[in-house]
């Protein structure tokens, strides 16, 4: 019966998903039917309900969500990014390095068709290196989402500590090899063999102007990820610091150029960058998780099944397949499978090595299916099939992949 109730409320979640029904709401409908399946009251429910909105780790993880895509909303309005990526290229004097180094810093930003805004980017440096133009879409993708395994603030990561209980830097430190495989043969694949078109050479006073230029117009993002790293304070309120940070730039730019002035009132474009869907995914993926927590059930029935002989590697593989690939997205394969996995580990160690293989099954999932939208507008920008595009992924994403069952094997048997 419990997997029938699985399966059947997974199905309706997809289903909904389908209907352009947001993730959240379709989450806690699939939670509300697990759990009527599995014999809980309407009162259990109601008051799991409750309480999940009520948890400090929702509202914390909601609060910071919320201002991520308050801060990438602010820095997109006022042009700080622009400047950012133009004092990048300047300094870097290189367009193999710039292109490669763009789309991440563009990415580190939760900015609603944020793939659309490092694509003018990858086109002019591409020009510049010759490129084709399935290369250029693939270089917009692989270079923007190679972060998504060690960026302290992204979404899928905070998602994946704390759910998991994790420590960020243990869960980064396990998944930096994997990053690091991308982007290396990123560049081997991509980049290599062109031919190098430098930029300009000018003198050191502009030299040092553009450095100095880049930490200004990236203190936004440098000042949220310090503030939480070096001084240890909570990522939202390390992100509050980032958010005045892109204020104040926007105050002081006002001043000197009014080609910066936003005629628009503060608390207004702070309302418009708020990204309601997004926090309601998270509490979404709260309540499926405590509703998860409680159905002892399917716990026995993992166990059963790797009684049976069945590897927990290819459960995870094949789970992932299902949740990631049709929703388009890495937190759902997240929020489903930690919370029935996780528990499964005999330890802390064994408990990262899960995480991180449903992390990186669901990532690899979400990357190549039709729906995700980064993808979608990056094909449309640059007039590319989709299967061409999956030529260029075609020894990339298996690598890569085979990378993270290396450090899994090897650090099981440690």
């Amino acid at each position: 019966m419990v997997i029938f109730s699985l399966i059947f409320s997974m199905a309706v979640i997809l289903f909904l998903v389908s209907k352009k029904v947001n993730i959240g709401y379709s989450l806690m409908i699939g939670a509300a039917l697990l759990a009527i399946l599995n014999g809980k009251k309407p009162n259990y429910i109601l008051q799991t309900f409750i309480e999940t909105i009520k948890e400090p780790k929702t509202i914390t993880l909601a609060i910071t969500i919320g201002f991520i895509t308050i801060l990438g909303h602010l820095m997109d309005k006022y042009g700080i990014l622009d400047r950012m990526v133009i004092a990048l290229e300047k300094m870097l004097g290189s367009a193999k390095i710039t292109i490669l180094i763009s789309p991440a810093i563009i990415g580190t930003l939760l900015v609603t068709g944020g793939a659309l805004m490092s694509c003018p980017v990858v086109e002019g440096l591409g020009k510049k290196l010759n490129l084709p133009e399935d290369r250029k879409a693939a270089i917009n993708l692989i270079f923007r989402h190679g972060l998504y395994f060690i960026f302290p603030l992204s979404p899928a990561v905070i998602l994946a500590v704390e759910l998991g209980g994790f420590n960020v830097f243990d869960f980064i430190k396990l998944q930096f090899p994997i990053a690091l495989t991308m982007y290396i043969l990123g560049y081997i694949f991509y980049l290599k063999d062109c031919k190098q078109t430098n930029l300009s050479k000018f003198q050191l006073k502009e030299y040092l102007l553009s450095i100095k230029e880049f930490i200004l117009y990236s203190s936004p993002i440098l000042i949220s990820l310090l503030g939480a790293i070096l001084f240890g304070l909570p990522f939202y309120i390390s992100l509050i610091l980032g958010i005045l940070s892109s204020i104040f730039l926007n105050l002081y730019d006002k001043k000197t150029d009014r080609e910066y002035h936003v005629d628009e009132n503060l608390f207004k474009t702070i309302r418009e960058g708020l990204k309601l869907p997004m926090v309601i995914a998270i509490i979404g993926i709260m309540i499926f998780k405590n509703i998860v927590n409680d159905i002892n059930e399917i716990y026995m029935y993992l166990e059963g099944l790797l009684n049976k002989g069945i590897p927990l590697e290819i459960l995870i593989l094949a789970s992932s397949a299902i949740i990631s690939f049709p929703l388009a997205s890495t937190q759902p394969g997240v929020a489903i499978l930690y919370p029935m996995i996780l528990p499964l580990a005999p330890d802390y160690n064994t408990k990262l090595l899960y995480g991180m293989f449903i992390y990186t099954s669901s990532f690899m999932f979400y990357f190549i299916s039709p729906l995700h939208l980064c993808q979608v507008l990056t094909l449309e920008y640059f007039k590319v099939k989709l299967k061409n595009l999956y030529k260029n992924y075609a020894y990339i994403l298996p690598i890569t992949y085979i990378v993270m069952v290396m450090i899994y094997v090897i650090n099981n048997l440690q």
